[in-house]
C-alpha cells in the first residue's frame, strides 16, 4: 500500500472514527493520530505535497478559501501545520465516507 495521508486515514481509524471526523472534525479529539501538535506536524511534513494538493482541490471545488486556515497562518507556523492536517483530514473522512457508502460497504 502506498504511502499517502489517505492511506494514514484508512489504516489508523474505522468507519465510525471516520465518521466523527467527517461530522464533528478534529478538535474533539476523534482523531487520535492527530490530537498533539508533534503528531501534525510529523504528518504535515511527511505529506506536504498532498495536504496542500488536497487543500488546493478542495478550493477549486468550492469557489471558497477555508478562512480558518487564513486565520491559523496569522498565528504562526505549528498552528498552520495543525489547521491544514485537521482540514485535510476531515475532508478525506468525508470522502472516505462517501466512497465505503458508494461500495455498499457501510449503511
Amino acid at each position: 500500500m502506498q504511502d499517502t495521508f489517505k492511506n494514514h486515514m484508512i489504516q489508523n481509524y474505522e468507519i465510525d472514527e471516520l465518521k466523527d471526523i467527517a461530522r464533528y472534525g478534529c478538535v474533539n479529539g476523534t482523531a487520535g493520530t492527530m490530537i498533539y501538535y508533534s503528531q501534525t506536524i510529523e504528518l504535515y511534513g511527511q505529506y506536504t505535497e498532498e495536504l496542500h494538493t488536497i487543500i488546493s482541490d478542495w478550493c477549486e471545488q468550492t469557489g471558497e478559501t477555508p478562512e480558518y486556515l487564513t486565520k491559523a497562518l496569522a498565528e504562526g507556523f505549528t498552528s498552520f501545520v495543525n489547521a491544514v492536517v485537521w482540514f485535510c483530514a476531515e475532508v478525506l473522512a468525508d470522502e472516505l465516507i462517501i466512497e465505503y457508502e458508494t461500495k455498499g460497504e457501510i449503511a
